[in-house]
């Protein structure tokens, strides 16, 4: 892993402090929602202790009445009619679209499966609706232009039995033609006895068929109503039958017995003084009956301005996954002296308010330290980036500081002061004593050539005297011994003077343009009479191959590569030099059998001093020929290689020319 990366993902590490920010936002969110919920309680307990006592004002009394009996009041009877709080006016249509969805808020009745009926009732703005699902496989109408009242009007009926606020008993009845708007009737005696059904314009609804029967929607002033309200479905096709009947109404005895429980209309003016955006307020009986309702909690994301984007987005990495809950608070409302619980108020708060606090101080606070967490990674990556660039630099300077010429010992960022600066003059200094020890090994050779040379050749002057004199066998043998040694001394100090000629041979190289393929092809006809005991094949190319160089240098780097396929392969055997030639460069290659090359050959084969011979070869061998081989590839911007050949056969060695 480089050292700018492991420097970024350091830096990376300062990302704790917005993640510390949100655990902080998330503590303080909780504390906030707390205080909140603690402060509508408070305000519930406020509300509810206005409200104690104050039968009249949560439930509907009749004209008249002084107070109401609590106890009877609150217990449910089985006919009573309970209508729904509702939020808006459902269209008079017969349809059940504007009502709500919750089944349980249906009443429903039966005699049996074939003979039932449901109601669905809601009060608004002093208007009591009703939606009548009424199960008939035979819905009957009217005949068209018939009276109600005469003996072909033999459809279905609807009785409605109720008292007016006076607390006299009332009943009207619904009658269709077909399906569409219909007007409440009700049954006046007139003179002799003769009976009329007049209309009741401050009832009106709508009939409509519906699958397995029909639907009556109705809408009926709460002025009309006292404390009681019943319905009859009066099923014409199934004469003789017991009517099924809400409050026990029949046409022959039309009683309402069942009560009609809704709040006092004062009940929401009274609650709509305490509202404000951002709060509901919910009224409802000990049951469950919700009273009276007013919503303002959609008025604060009317009245606030959208937070922006930035805080929108903060909320999606600090917000619990799904909507964020309002805050309730439930108190009971009692009877004077605590006897007993006449209702519920509900209180519920938009977490709008609170989010909106929070917003503020996350969007502070996270801006702060997502911008010094981007602060620190610039300034870390940089650094890296700094730190990176002067560690390459040192890398660089490394590696070129070994040349032909010598060792370079200057190294950049010597002059800072810190620890880099101390590494690049450790380097500096070493590479410096190196230098002067390379130069003294370079001159050495030559040195150690220069004075063995004159005490070598008095040796062998006298070895030659000593074979002129009349000397005996025994020391005749001695004599051939001694002269082997010198030869070998010989041999010993012109191969240590091998390298320092032709690197001063290759400094002092003249360029020409010349063509590779009668210079080589030359010099294997000279390895031929060499080396008698190998056979040499030349496979070259067929046109010239004319590049600049130096073709005794070409020539001295080819006699080192035979020399070492002499000595690798065994005699008899057959070493080939070929040329081959691509459009960038001359590949000049010298195949010999033997054996393959050892393991640790690929990385110093071509290196100073270095040589792989068996012990057993007594040659001196010093391992400057393929050294010098790759010296003088160098030279001419080559690169020379060797690779084993397939199945073990032997060595190729490569040196590629650029042409």
């Amino acid at each position: 892993m480089s050292l700018r990366l492991k420097l970024l993902l350091l830096g990376l590490l300062t990302l704790v402090l917005p993640w510390a920010g949100c655990r902080y936002a998330r503590e303080m969110e909780s504390a906030l929602r707390e205080g909140e919920q603690t402060s509508l309680e408070s305000v519930a307990e406020t509300l509810a202790t206005s409200l104690e006592g104050r039968v009249d004002l949560l439930y509907r009394a009749p004209a008249g009445a002084e107070s109401q009996d609590t106890a009877a009041l609150l217990k449910a009877g089985p006919y009573d009619l309970k209508p729904l709080a509702l939020t808006a006016a459902p269209l008079v249509d017969g349809y059940s679209e504007d009502w709500p969805r919750d089944p349980r808020a249906w009443a429903w009745y039966e005699k049996d499966p074939a003979h039932r009926f449901g109601v669905l009732s809601g009060v608004f703005e002093r208007v009591l609706y009703l939606l009548l699902d009424v199960h008939d496989e035979h819905p009957v109408f009217d005949a068209p232009g018939a009276s109600p009242l005469d003996a072909r009007s033999t459809g279905d009926r609807i009785w409605l039995g109720f008292q007016d606020p006076e607390g006299t008993e009332r009943e009207v009845f619904i009658a269709a033609t077909g399906p569409g708007a219909v007007t409440a009737r009700y049954i006046e005696t007139g003179e002799y006895g003769q009976q009329l059904a007049e209309l009741e314009p401050r009832i009106r609804g709508a009939w409509q068929l519906a699958p397995g029967g029909y639907r009556l929607e109705l809408r009926v002033p709460l002025s009309m109503l006292g404390a009681s309200f019943g319905v009859l479905v009066d099923d014409r096709d199934a004469r003789g039958a017991i009517p099924v009947s809400y409050g026990s109404l029949h046409p022959d005895d039309l009683r309402t017995v069942g009560r009609l429980i809704v709040a006092a209309p004062e009940l929401t003016t009274y609650l709509a003084q305490f509202s404000q955006p951002g709060l509901k307020l919910a009224v409802s009986t000990p049951a469950g009956q919700v009273l009276a309702r007013v919503d303002a909690l959609k008025r604060v994301a009317e009245l606030a301005p959208a937070p922006p984007l930035i805080a929108r987005l903060y909320r999606r990495f600090v917000d619990q996954p799904g909507t964020v809950p309002p805050i309730e608070a439930q108190v009971p409302i009692y009877d004077r002296g605590h006897a007993q619980v006449i209702g519920t108020l509900e209180v519920t708060q938009t977490p709008d308010r609170w989010l909106r606090l929070r917003d503020r101080a996350l969007t502070r606070m996270l801006n702060f330290t997502l911008a010094t967490s981007i602060v620190v990674v610039i300034a870390m990556f940089a650094f890296a980036a700094w730190l990176a660039l002067r560690l390459s630099r040192l890398r660089q300077a490394s590696e070129s500081a070994l040349t032909r010429t010598g060792l370079i010992a200057s190294f950049p960022d010597t002059d800072s002061r810190d620890e880099l600066g101390d590494v690049a003059r450790s380097f500096s200094s070493l590479l410096g004593r190196l230098n002067e020890y390379t130069g003294y090994l370079r001159s050495l050779a030559g040195k150690l050539a220069h004075e063995i040379r004159t005490p070598l050749t008095i040796v062998r002057s006298s070895l030659e005297n000593l074979e002129a004199e009349q000397v005996g066998a025994s020391a005749r043998t001695y004599l051939e011994r001694a002269r082997q040694g010198s030869e070998r001394l010989n041999a010993i100090l012109v191969a240590m003077g091998a390298a320092t000629r032709v690197e001063e041979a290759i400094g002092g190289a003249e360029r020409s343009r010349f063509n590779l393929v009668p210079l080589i092809e030359s010099a294997v006809a000279a390895y031929r009479g060499a080396f008698p005991e190998r056979r040499f094949t030349a496979e070259l190319a067929a046109g010239p191959v004319m590049m600049d160089g130096a073709p005794d240098l070409i020539v001295q780097m080819l006699d080192k590569l035979i020399d070492n396929a002499v000595d690798f392969s065994p005699p008899g055997s057959t070493i080939t030099v070929r040329l081959l030639v691509t459009p960038q460069a001359a590949v000049l290659e010298v195949e010999n059998p033997g054996p393959p090359l050892p393991s640790e050959a690929p990385g110093r084969l071509f290196e100073s001093l270095w040589q792989s011979r068996s012990e057993g070869d007594n040659r001196p061998h010093f391992g400057l020929g393929l050294y010098i081989v790759r010296l003088i590839a160098e030279f001419h911007g080559g690169l020379a290689s060797a690779e084993d050949l397939p199945e073990g056969g032997g060595v190729r060695f490569s040196v590629r020319l650029p042409l």
